[in-house]
Parts: C-alpha cells; structure tokens; sequence
C-alpha cells in the first residue's frame, strides 16, 4: 500500500462521515466506549472464586476472551498465593482437582475450547467460576451449581474486555485501583480520541505511518508492557486486518534478536511499535534503547506507547485502550471494515463442515 499523504491520512479520520463509511457497525465507538463499558462491569453483581485452600487457578478462554485470563494472571503474578495459568485450547492440565479454581470465560458462552475445558473441570471435581453471556457456558455452569457471571451480550468479544475482565479480577480481589483505571482511560481520550484531529492526535499519526505497508513488531517488558503489547497485535491482526507480531523483553534479546541479522523482506519494512510501562525493570528499559538502535536499518520506523502513571491496573487499562484505538484507526485509514472477522468464520465452518461429515 503506498505511503499515505497526511492530508488523506486527515480526511480519512476525521471526518465523521467518511468513518462511518468505513466502520458501519460502530467499532470506533465501541471502542471510545470503554470506560463507560468498565463502570458497568463494575456494576454487575460481584461474584467470588472459591480460592480457599486452592492449588492453582487456571483461566480458560479463547481469543477476545482469553486475553482476560492474561490480564488476571499479570495482575496476579505478585499479589496471589497460588499460581495463574491461562490456558487457551482443550481440555485441562493433568494436575487440574478439587483444590483447583477453573474460571471458564467465553463471551458468547459456545466456544468449543473453553466448553471442553469446563466440562473437564466439572467433572473432576474442579471449583468452577463462568463469565459469559450465555450460551451453553451458562447452561453448562447452571447445571453444575457453578459461580456464574452473566455478562450483556451482541457485542463483539474483542471490544468486551471490561464486561470480562472487570468480573474476573473482582472475583479473585484484584480490582483496587479501578478508579484510577477509569481516570487513565479518560487520559488516554483527552488525546486519542475520534474528536481530536489527526494533527494532534498520536493514535491517528501512528495508524497513518502503520498504513504504509509496514509490519508491526510490538513488543513489551514481561508484565504490563508484554500483555499490551499481545494485545495490541492482536487488534491489528482482527481490526486492521494486518500480520503483526508480539514479542517481551528480556526473552527476545535470547532468540528473536538474532532472526534480525540475516536477509529478509522485511528489512527496512518493520516497525517497532514499544509498549512502555514507567515501572519496568530499569534494566528492560536499557535493552529497549539498545535493541532500537541495534535493528537500525532492519526498521522502518520505531515508536513508544507510554502508560499513564498510576497502580498496576491503570496503567495496563491505558495501554490497552491505546492498543484498541491504534488498531481501529488503522483499520480506518486502509479503508478497512474493522468488524468482520472472514478468516475465522471460514475456518469454523470449515471444522463443523468436517465435523458434519
């Protein structure tokens, strides 16, 4: 795609009517929607796992759902007693018990990964808690007495993060810092939202520079900035329909590094888009400015997304809601539809179609 004018770049985001040319199902608002999305979840009656006593908790869950199982286990790392592992496919692990806490989320309650997982859990005896809309999830979670939270549904599950997270986190008592979340996400507007023009807007100028054929490296420090950083790929991969690609510090000065050194394509096309959180390992933070300039030219262009100052929470929320707004924009300024999802459909017909045979 040839490098975009940013005179087109404006005329695409923002003007209103030209958006929703592009976007008729209203992601974008979906999107700038969030902390209204946040208070809601807030707002549903709270449930709490069962975690006395507990081995281990294991998170259940698949793409737009699965991430809230990434953002319970970040949250959780220095602050619960017990281990939290996210696990995103079938069935359970083997040590998985009566002693376990297995918190099955899927937002529209049929994914098929997390349903095995859960019925595995039921049936060993395993403490279930289930956030979903409904489905067979619910069904299946009513049935068993199982914790349930209901969640309102017709959404997309990629812009449902608050309605699943908000939920989880509550259940487990690591939602403190909520409100400084809400405030960061209102921060993180001020300047990227659909309202603020291109010319001072850092979430439009990068979607510009991400339209002009480049391919997104994200990366963060373990923790914060390396779940922002997942996130943020994978928004481009489902929004702006772009291969992207994720990856955490230090882990990557141990092997991908190294994949930079030998011809590729993609030299001179990559770009190197740093999830920043202000509390990551000084030491992380160094590797981060010597492996910008030790890429040198095997980079397009590399840039920052900084977190708001504050506790854990609201600076994951910030990252996040920029990750969300970036990948939209980008969508939007390809003149790219940012909600239909093709590639997953067709592969999900092409199992039931196999299963059916």
């Amino acid at each position: 795609m040839p490098r975009v004018k940013p005179e087109l770049a404006a005329a695409l985001l923002d003007d209103e009517e030209q958006r929703d040319a592009v976007d008729p199902s209203g992601a974008l608002g979906d999107v700038e929607a969030t902390p209204r999305q946040w208070r809601s979840a807030r707002d549903l009656p709270a449930v709490r796992a069962d975690t006395d006593g507990a081995d281990a908790v294991i998170v259940l869950g698949m793409g737009g759902s699965g991430i809230s199982g990434d953002v319970l286990a970040t949250l959780a790392a220095d602050r619960l007693p017990v281990p939290v592992v996210v696990h995103k496919g079938y069935g359970l692990p083997a040590y998985v018990g009566p002693r376990t806490v297995v918190a099955a989320v899927s937002y529209s309650g049929g994914t098929e990964e997390t349903l095995s997982g859960a019925e595995e859990a039921v049936a060993r005896g395993a403490r279930l808690l289930a956030i979903t809309s409904g489905g067979a999830l619910a069904e299946l979670a009513s049935g068993a007495g199982a914790a349930l939270v209901r969640v309102p549904g017709g959404g997309m599950p990629r812009h449902s993060l608050g309605w699943l997270a908000v939920p989880l986190l509550t259940a487990f008592g690591l939602d403190d810092g909520f409100d400084q979340a809400l405030a960061a996400q209102e921060a993180v507007l001020d300047s990227w939202a659909s309202a603020v023009p291109t010319s001072h807007n850092p979430g439009k100028q990068l979607a510009a520079r991400l339209r002009d054929g480049t391919v997104a490296c994200c990366y963060g420090s373990q923790g914060l900035g390396a779940l922002a950083a997942l996130r943020l790929k994978c928004q481009l991969n489902e929004n702006a329909k772009l291969p992207a690609f994720a990856a955490s510090v230090p882990e990557l000065c141990h092997n991908e590094v190294v994949g930079w050194e030998g011809e590729s394509d993609l030299a001179g096309r990559a770009a190197l888009l740093w999830l920043s959180d202000p509390e990551e390992h000084p030491r992380n933070a160094r590797r981060v400015d010597a492996l910008t300039a030790l890429l040198g030219d095997a980079l397009a262009w590399s840039a920052r997304l900084e977190a708001v100052s504050g506790p854990p929470l609201a600076r994951l929320a910030s990252l996040v809601l920029q990750a969300d707004l970036l990948s939209v924009y980008t969508a939007l300024v390809r003149e790219v539809d940012p909600t239909p999802i093709a590639s997953i459909a067709a592969l999900k017909d092409a199992l039931a179609r196999q299963g059916a045979a």
